[in-house]
């Protein structure tokens, strides 16, 4: 285990903004993380986990210590003829999970594919994409307390999972280090929905679906929309999609036709943020540091040399445009550290 100062973290998140680290130390297992935060001068520092950093805005140097996730690992728990339970380390690629649950045939992960980051990132963030959430496959989270030393299991009741939203966001966000998941997923017969979005377009010559064909459609439409971050840095989608009441849903429906409204189980009304933003005419306005992307307004960009201040400054540019056009806060899905 190497333990590293004043580290660079340009390198570890995507919107490739030039921050340092006091220390800086890879986590490989949980002997590594229990021996580090032990270690006084280090349990006192303030802490920072951190995974591929795709959902992360640095405004300054960290001053503290960095614990980027590694631990890896995938492991089969139950199996039957119609589902599987598998262990899912949190430092996994979460976009390797989709491709081994494809491969494997195990159904629903395919919906997730291509979103940045790691498994333990997925869980404490509750991604999801085209009517699906990781929560509607968690069965348990494991994690390490900080507080007590000890590993912890929660149960996906007790993970208070909501849009973008989970425990590890509220309470337990300075008090866990997720170590892995256990999913649940189905086998068998595949009939999946694909309703949502384009993927009806690009699916609907196939007679026969499979994960892997439902999963490459989401890349492929992914591709389309998110720059790669290698070319323009950014953390994909910046701000959450708002929900509103089903009364301010119509108002807004009535003087603005156009937008494109999404109801869901909890009764509110779900809004693009992207066509908000969009309808506020900023893939026009950049400024010379920072811009949204061309292909889909909800996606910040780094245009270059920009710091996470810049991007902080043209973000509540955006939330002021939107408020004032239509009455909406937008709120932003990125961390800003």
């Amino acid at each position: 285990m190497l333990i590293y100062t004043d580290y660079s973290l340009k390198d570890c998140n995507t919107f490739s903004i030039n921050a340092k680290a006091d220390v800086f130390v890879e986590i490989t297992s949980v002997q590594d993380l229990d021996t580090v935060i032990k270690r006084k001068k280090y349990s006192e520092m303030p802490r920072l986990i951190l995974g591929n950093g795709s959902n992360m805005l640095f405004t300054k140097d960290f001053k503290g210590i960095v614990l980027k996730n590694a631990i890896k690992g995938i492991s089969t728990i139950t199996e039957t003829d119609d589902y599987i339970i598998i262990k899912v380390c949190s430092g996994e690629n979460f976009d390797d999970v989709c491709a081994y649950c494809a491969k494997n045939r195990y159904f629903g992960p395919e919906f997730l594919s291509g979103i940045p980051g790691q498994l333990g990132g997925a869980v404490v963030q509750n991604i999801g994409a085209y009517g699906h959430e990781l929560s509607m496959f968690v069965q348990e989270v494991e994690y390490y307390n900080f507080e007590t030393y000890e590993i912890n299991k929660l149960s996906a009741a007790d993970c208070k999972f909501g849009y973008r939203q989970s425990i590890f966001k509220t309470e337990l966000s300075d008090a866990a280090f997720i170590l892995s998941a256990t999913l649940k997923l189905s086998k068998g017969k595949y009939n999946p929905d694909i309703s949502y979005g384009n993927l009806k377009d690009k699916l609907a010559d196939k007679p026969i679906l499979t994960p892997i064909m439902v999963r490459k459609a989401v890349i492929d439409t992914r591709d389309e929309k998110i720059p790669n971050p290698k070319e323009f840095g950014n953390a994909g989608s910046f701000f959450k999609n708002p929900e509103i009441t089903e009364s301010a849903a119509k108002k807004l429906k009535d003087k603005f036709p156009e937008l494109k409204q999404f109801n869901q189980p909890n009764g509110l009304v779900k809004i693009p943020a992207g066509q908000l933003i969009d309808l506020c005419g900023f893939k026009q306005i950049p400024d010379p540091k920072v811009g949204v992307a061309p292909s889909n307004a909800l996606i910040m960009i780094n245009l270059g040399g920009a710091t996470g201040k810049d991007v902080v400054a043209y973000s509540k540019k955006i939330q002021k445009a939107v408020k004032e056009k239509f009455g909406v806060k937008i709120e932003p899905e990125v961390v800003i550290c």
